[in-house]
């Protein structure tokens, strides 16, 4: 009788060992799981979802999941976008990139695009009264100043001179210019861009990141020499002197191939820079909106999609 209370003892107490000893494990891979979780992979959600509209015939299929953890981005707007050889797409990051916003003098992307297509580079124009009236920047031409429309067009997308875009304009005058940026805008498929001027000064001249990258896709497959210009460092325009990028991070990232800011009060920070990507065979565009420090954040995405 004792024997048998005994061994009825023994296998009672195995049975609360062996749970003890399942809930021990249970718990610590349970603990293990969300600690990798925090550290491991961060779902953006569906291709499709992410790009919509946006060329979804070249994009690849299924998820995308990216590694590590969320950048901090508190601009207004930001997307990344990886491009390859094969012309597939995905997009790496992005927030609010469908709101609609000032670009500044991202601009001037657009206004060189009309410039490249309506005129001869050699032609000269000369800086009057109204282009010298308006804002000035740190390196910029003044009244008076005559050159090819080459040279106006390096110092616009260089140093982003106001006075250089809205000269441009006025060759065939101010508002035929505005009209055929916003009709290119509609060829392209910019269905939420509006350009109220050539400089980027008015907070009427508004687009989305997810429209900029189009814009971009565009100048570097039909514009190089936008592109071209846009990555120099700084460089001497004759008759005029020595221009340096307003792009600061350029100095830092040599492997840049497109490249242009922009800011105002209405629109803050803004920056578009297109960087090589040898590992994919192909570049990541970046757009950040809207931006307290534009450059910092900009480093911060394109370290987080590299």
């Amino acid at each position: 009788m004792n024997l048998s209370r005994a061994i009825k003892g023994l296998l009672l107490s195995l049975v609360f060992l062996g749970f003890f000893v399942y809930m021990i494990f249970g718990l610590q891979w349970v603990f293990d799981n969300f600690s990798q979780s925090q550290n491991k992979t961060v779902f953006l959600g569906s291709v499709s979802d992410n790009f919509r509209d946006f060329n979804l015939e070249n994009v690849t299929g299924g998820t995308v999941l990216i590694q590590g953890v969320v950048p901090e981005i508190r601009a207004k707007a930001a997307i990344s976008v990886e491009s390859n050889s094969y012309g597939e797409k995905k997009i790496i990051f992005e927030k609010d990139s469908d709101a609609r916003l000032p670009i500044a003098s991202l601009t001037k992307l657009m206004t060189a695009v009309i410039v490249l297509d309506n005129y001869d580079l050699s032609d000269t124009i000369t800086v009057n009264e109204v282009a010298d009236s308006q804002e000035s920047v740190r390196q910029d031409v003044k009244l008076g100043d005559t050159m090819p429309v080459e040279s106006f067009l390096d110092i616009m997308l260089v140093g982003s001179s106001n006075k250089s875009a809205y000269a441009l304009s006025e060759k065939i005058g101010e508002q035929k210019f505005i009209g055929l940026m916003n009709q290119k805008a509609k060829d392209m498929g910019l269905d939420n861009t509006f350009f109220a001027d050539s400089t980027g000064l008015s907070s009427r001249n508004v687009s989305t990141a997810r429209d900029l990258i189009k814009l971009a896709e565009h100048i570097l497959r039909e514009y190089p020499k936008i592109a071209n210009i846009s990555k120099v460092k700084d460089f001497y325009v004759p008759n005029f002197g020595k221009v340096e990028n307003t792009d600061q991070l350029l100095s830092e990232m040599p492997e840049a191939i497109c490249s242009k800011t922009g800011f105002t009060d209405a629109a803050k920070g803004c920056l578009l820079l297109v960087v090589d990507s040898p590992k994919n065979n192909g570049y990541l565009i970046n757009v950040i909106l809207g931006s307290d420090d534009r450059f910092a954040e900009m480093k911060k995405l394109i370290n987080f999609c590299e």
